[in-house]
């Protein structure tokens, strides 16, 4: 299943084989995949960027490397585009606290394991509101 119209998603995992996959999905899905295994990463190539194209979505993993959490990251990141780019929390973390923090950011909250359809039907509520 492919969109009309190609939108452009940031996927910050620390793991090199979750990113893959995502890049693999997210595209035979049409849509457009920026992987980072960092923060970091994700800043610098969100930044190398031409500056007509719109981040349309942010995938983070709540754990990233170096005590960072996919939370820090998203606002990063939305600070830098200047909006509140919608974002997806993937996590395997239980704690009510980080759930709600989480929530609390406006943040849709995937409890891993995540099965493509169900992340498909994420995307699509949260890219095409109304077409799901």
């Amino acid at each position: 299943m492919t969109n009309s119209a190609r939108h452009l998603i940031m996927v910050i995992d620390d793991e090199v084989s979750v990113l893959q996959a995502f890049n693999i999905l997210l595209d035979a899905w049409g849509y457009d995949v920026l992987a980072a295994e960092s923060e970091d990463e994700a800043v610098d190539k969100l930044q190398g960027q031409a500056p007509h194209l719109a981040l349309d979505l942010i995938v983070a993993d709540y754990r990233l490397r170096e005590g960072r959490t996919g939370l820090q990251a998203i606002q990063r990141l939305r600070s830098m585009v200047g909006h509140e780019v919608p974002s997806i929390i993937i996590t395997g973390d239980t704690s009510t606290e980080n759930l709600h923090e989480a929530r609390a950011c406006g943040l849709t909250v995937l409890q891993k394991p995540v099965l493509p359809p169900h992340l498909h039907a994420v995307l699509t509520q949260t890219l095409h509101p109304g077409t799901a």
